[in-house]
């Protein structure tokens, strides 16, 4: 008998609105699968900024609007550049044992992936060249990778640019790095870009959480999420748990910026070439977190990657345990929510992951398991920090998990 298709989705939902409606939609028709399986970012999401709203709300408008599972990125990978954030959610996919597909959004579904992923393994002298030469030239690693594509095949170099396609291209790469089993799904994307206002009734996630800063869970924003997702976020708009501003981040931020000084920051994840000295003297600077990241932001350092060295050093995230996390991989698939179909999923996962899969990260056996856990533990309790009513319970596993029902008592893995 043939295996049943599932499609893996790797998303951030931050929040949930149309145009995620549409792909999650489009993805189970293209592949006729059965069921979507999420991967979900963290507390603190790709770009480096903690999220919107805590990840099991996430969950929960995944779930409610047609997904089956909702598993967990940790944020040692969430937090993270396009390759790391990339090559983990893609792991964890291929590691259900149970995922097929995995379908991701484009801005130009067209792009020469395949092509482009054989040129990134082997890595030809002119493409080496070339990225030497633009990396010499100050720019980041990700642009100068761009324009060295950009030489061997023209015109890709620009479509790998976009937000995106960039992704896209990571998740092309570690499957065939990998040489995973899964069969890939694009889906052109509708409406705005990632910084682009509403069009109708699609909007980026940034503009809803910009609009919702401003002036709450207006008309304009609720047009653009399926009705379930914007009362779950009226929900915990209500509940006091929203992140509507970045100030608390910020004062936090800079406290543990003038605290550590140049020698304890130089200590945390991808920090090098002095970057510590920059975020130390524009801490002293700045009055706010935008004024702190444009002070920072050059044509080395994007504004993404400050979000990220930032996001880090609060995490106490450092750099030994960030080279182990991306030499080893998730060491667990932990469950955020599930419906009735994703209850016959966990049940196949028994026997089918390559991981163990969990649904409390606290107490897990072996070093590197506790680190991984005990880093998720840490960013969760930071976000509940920012946010006006804390919940630490959930993290903790001691309050039932949305919208599925919660473990027996001591359940901790399947």
């Amino acid at each position: 008998m043939a295996k049943e298709k599932i499609v893996g989705i790797i998303a951030e939902y931050n929040p949930f609105h149309n145009g995620h409606l549409y792909h999650m939609k489009r993805s189970l028709e293209t592949t006729g699968a059965a069921a979507a399986v999420i991967v979900l970012s963290s507390s603190f999401v790709q770009r480096g900024e903690p999220a919107f709203i805590d990840k099991w709300s996430r969950a929960e408008m995944a779930i409610s609007c047609g997904a089956s599972l909702a598993i967990e990125l940790p944020v040692a990978f969430s937090c993270h550049n396009a390759g790391v954030f990339g090559s983990a959610a893609v792991d964890l996919l291929f590691s259900s044992g149970i995922v097929t597909h995995v379908s991701f959004g484009m801005e130009n579904p067209e792009a020469p992936l395949e092509e482009i992923a054989d040129i990134l393994i082997r890595e030809p002298d002119d493409f080496r060249a070339v990225l030497r030469d633009h990396l010499d030239l100050g720019f980041s690693y990700a642009q100068s990778r761009s324009n060295a594509i950009e030489a061997s095949i023209p015109g890709a170099g620009r479509l790998i640019s976009s937000p995106n396609n960039t992704l896209a291209q990571e998740y092309v790469l570690r499957i065939r790095e990998m040489e995973y089993p899964l069969e890939t799904a694009p889906v052109k994307r509708i409406g705005e870009g990632y910084h682009g206002g509403a069009s109708g009734d699609t909007a980026s996630a940034s503009w809803i959480r910009d609009t919702v800063r401003r002036e709450g869970l207006s008309r304009q924003a609720r047009e653009v999420m399926p009705s379930v997702a914007a009362e779950i976020l009226e929900r915990e708009i209500s509940r006091g748990r929203c992140l509507m501003s970045l100030d608390v981040f910020w004062r936090i931020l800079r406290t543990v910026i003038l605290r550590d000084g140049s020698t304890r920051l130089s200590r945390h994840a991808e920090m090098r070439e002095g970057i510590e000295n920059l975020l130390l003297s524009n801490a002293l600077r700045a009055r706010s977190f935008d004024e702190f990241t444009r002070l920072c932001t050059s044509r080395r350092y994007p504004r993404s990657k400050i979000q990220r060295f930032a996001s880090h050093v609060l995490m106490g995230f450092d750099h030994r345990s960030n080279r182990k996390a991306q030499r080893l991989g998730p060491p667990y698939i932990r469950v955020l929510g599930w419906d009735q179909k994703g209850q016959d999923l966990l049940r196949q996962m028994r026997t089918a992951s390559r991981l163990p899969v969990i649904f409390c990260p606290k107490g897990r056996k072996g070093s590197y398991q506790r680190m991984v856990a005990d880093l998720e533990y840490r960013a969760s309790g930071i976000w509940e920090n920012l946010v006006p009513s804390t919940d630490m319970l959930k993290e903790s596993g001691a309050l039932p998990l949305r919208p599925g029902e919660n473990p027996a008592p001591g359940e901790t893995s399947l």
